[in-house]
């Protein structure tokens, strides 16, 4: 219809555009101001005059919608359903209802502002904070890159929230001799060398089977992980990277035993039933009594992913050994599995000589000194 009376009396004059593609509109306080845009619509519709509006852009609500149902597509692989529905809550529980009903071409940097301080004002951690600026960061970069509705993203990056870096729990070398040999014959003992050995995530372990472990070659590959949410295996671990590691021999003679008594695929599957996969929750359960019985930190199995960074620095491995050990994107995460970095610096700072003191003798730190040239022609002679 070409008017229609909106709820609120006022009334709207439509026209479709001269393209057919979209329709052009109007409100007007009464119906004669509306009769009258109308025929003058018609008027330069007909002379050719009439110009084509952009149409009005999206509520952000609608936006949303479609924005979720592009990342939901069978074609968005790289967006797990868990990261999908996270995303969703978020949303529905932090932006929309401060910007749900805001067109998007005329949300600013402040309203962005707004949301995040009410998500501070309701007491949630800065974590949280983090995960709702980065879902409207994305959405909004989206809508610039994907849809073209936007040419600004008003989600800035100086409000991107800090979040302070929690030192996780970790046990030291001494520790870690103890709960390894403690454990070296109950149920859950491979999967804590495992994990400690070669800094496994729980996930991998779980996933481990006997086909990923050449015990000629003394090499371990981590090719996929458990999913614990949604119940399945993936064939690729967390980053999406295929890997592979050295066995340490310790390890590689306690897997070979192991082996030999394997009853199904997994190398560590659940003690009830070899052909199920191993209960995360019994493991960290089992995990935390071996802890308390030892009277050593109590930790989880990411604890134990930390302790292998205390296994290995203390052999000599660098930040990006470390790095390309646990399979890192980056050399800052890396550092979280780092600690005492500095620990050597006052050792190395004693014992640095570039030169001889006055009371050693001068075999001990000079090599023969360089003959000059003249010298050295004169011995050819000879």
């Amino acid at each position: 219809m070409p008017i229609v009376k909106k709820p609120s009396g006022h009334f709207q004059a439509k026209i479709l555009s001269p393209d057919k593609t979209f329709s052009i509109t109007k409100t007007f306080p009464t119906r004669a101001q509306a009769v009258e845009q109308l025929a003058r619509w018609k008027r330069e519709k007909r002379e050719g005059k009439l110009k084509a509006q952009e149409p009005k852009s999206p509520y952000l609500d609608e936006f949303f919608n479609e924005w979720y149902a592009d990342i939901s597509s069978e074609k968005a692989v790289q967006y797990q359903s868990g990261w999908q529905r996270f995303q969703f809550q978020q949303y529905r529980d932090y932006v929309q209802p401060v910007l749900g009903r805001t067109r998007l071409n005329a949300i600013t940097p402040q309203m962005v502002k707004r949301v995040l301080n009410r998500v501070a004002s309701l007491n949630k951690a800065p974590g949280t904070q983090r995960h709702v600026f980065v879902l409207v960061r994305k959405m909004f970069g989206d809508a610039i890159e994907n849809f073209q509705y936007l040419t600004f993203n008003p989600a800035i990056r100086k409000f991107k929230p800090e979040v302070p870096i929690k030192e996780a729990k970790r046990l030291n070398l001494e520790q870690i001799k103890k709960l390894l040999l403690h454990v070296e014959d109950k149920k859950y003992g491979l999967a804590i060398w495992l994990q400690l050995y070669v800094g496994l995530r729980c996930g991998e372990l779980q996933a481990l089977r006997w086909e990923d472990i050449d015990l000629e070659e003394g090499r371990l590959h981590i090719r996929r992980t458990f999913v614990r949410k949604m119940n399945l295996f993936r064939d690729y671990p967390k980053g999406r990277k295929q890997h592979s590691h050295t066995i340490p021999q310790e390890l590689c003679d306690r897997l070979a035993t192991a082996k030999a008594g394997a009853k199904a695929e997994l190398v560590c599957p659940s003690p009830v039933d070899p052909k199920l996969v191993l209960p995360q929750n019994w493991y960290c359960h089992a995990l935390k009594k071996y802890c308390e019985a030892l009277e050593i930190p109590v930790i989880g199995t990411h604890g134990l992913r930390h302790s292998t960074s205390e296994i290995y620095m203390s052999h000599g491995a660098s930040r990006d050994d470390l790095r390309q050990l646990f399979a890192h994107s980056s050399l800052s995460v890396t550092d979280r599995y780092i600690r005492d970095r500095a620990s050597n610096l006052e050792k190395v700072s004693n014992v640095i000589r570039l030169f001889k003191s006055e009371t050693e003798p001068e075999s001990k730190t000079y090599p023969k000194s360089v003959p000059d040239e003249k010298q050295e022609v004169e011995g050819i002679s000879k």
